[in-house]
């Protein structure tokens, strides 16, 4: 089905909603709403941009978020959610934000193969429109300009050809208390190497220029355990230029149901020194690099020589070079203890 619209971001007519058959493996729910009074648009110099969001039983969190969407500064927005199986009220709160928006809301049904999967298979969708791409957790916050302030630094000027891409500085939140700022990676060129030990432009503040797009597409969904660290290995192996933006863009909400673990404080800590010690760690950058690996062309020649010469090693012997490359001294310790 095809689910373009018009790059002012606005549906040509209101559709109503179909019905959806949860035992049909092949539907989906499209969602296209009404246009309802806006700005005028066509004075704005930042293009329309499609925002993409994985959810799963997120109903607790979801309604702050699409909140948070809705109060953009920019307009000019489309979004895209790849649902993977919720059996809360999800599908209730989405139904709910598109009734009341303007905006264009798709709905689509995830893989159900995890979060990797689903983000991924979203952003190579074969209907989704051209043109730049944000990425959305379903429980964060968005701060009124994240997608104002990311489009003008993918547009500040002409982009090399591998592209460009945006990563947004979050504040911590955490139950009731006062959000802070999550510890500042930034500084310094996140590399080819140090994306193969870390990813350090995190997926909920992320945001794609078309030619970023293109290349996530042209390699497809591959099988890694975290999308977005794979995103940075891929990008900067063909040197997609990043731009890391030391202003928070966004809350990142701290709870017990984080994907990779809790973010903060000394169960953060002990967290990650558990992956480093049971081989997890290990195993996710073996698998992140048997999977670049068909997909060498997409690469830059150096960093093609690079990436060979890191699978010549075992496991243990490439741990131990890479960890010179991780951003923070005591995680290049841990890491090359653990190798």
């Amino acid at each position: 089905m095809d689910t373009r619209h018009p790059a002012g971001g606005l549906a040509a007519k209101p559709r109503r909603f179909r019905k959806f058959d949860r035992d049909h493996p092949k539907d989906q729910l499209v969602v296209v709403m009404h246009p309802g009074p806006r700005h005028d648009l066509r004075m704005d110099p930042l293009p329309h941009i499609t925002v993409l969001m994985g959810t799963r039983n997120g109903a607790a969190h979801l309604h702050q978020q699409l909140a948070s969407l809705a109060a953009q500064d920019h307009l000019r927005w489309s979004l895209w959610i790849s649902d993977d199986g919720s059996t809360d009220a999800t599908w209730s709160h989405i139904r709910a934000f598109a009734e009341d928006q303007p905006n264009p809301v798709v709905l689509l049904r995830g893989p159900k193969r995890g979060m990797s999967a689903n983000y991924l298979g979203l952003l190579c969708h074969p209907d989704l429109p051209p043109g730049p791409v944000a990425f959305a957790d379903q429980d964060d916050l968005w701060l009124p300009h994240h997608l104002t302030r990311g489009l003008t630094a993918l547009t500040r000027s002409p982009a090399p050809p591998g592209g460009r891409i945006y990563s947004a500085h979050r504040l911590v939140l955490k139950g009731g208390q006062v959000p802070r700022a999550l510890c500042w990676r930034g500084g310094g060129d996140p590399g080819f190497r140090n994306a193969m030990v870390e990813c350090r432009t995190p997926g909920s503040g992320l945001i794609l220029d078309a030619g970023a797009v293109a290349l996530a597409r042209r390699v497809g969904v591959v099988d890694v355990p975290f999308w977005d660290w794979w995103l940075t290995l891929l990008f900067t192996g063909a040197a997609t230029e990043v731009v890391q933006d030391a202003r928070p863009g966004l809350l990142y909400r701290a709870h017990t149901g984080n994907c990779l673990g809790p973010r903060t404080g000394l169960a953060a800590a002990l967290w990650r020194l558990n992956r480093l010690r049971d081989g997890s760690y290990r195993d996710w950058v073996c698998q992140n690099l048997a999977m670049l690996e068909p997909h060498m062309a997409q690469l830059t020649p150096p960093n093609q020589d690079i990436l060979r010469q890191a699978l010549s090693l075992d496991p243990g012997a490439r741990l131990r070079r890479l960890s010179a490359h991780r951003h923070w001294l005591r995680d290049r310790v841990a890491l090359w203890l653990a190798a």
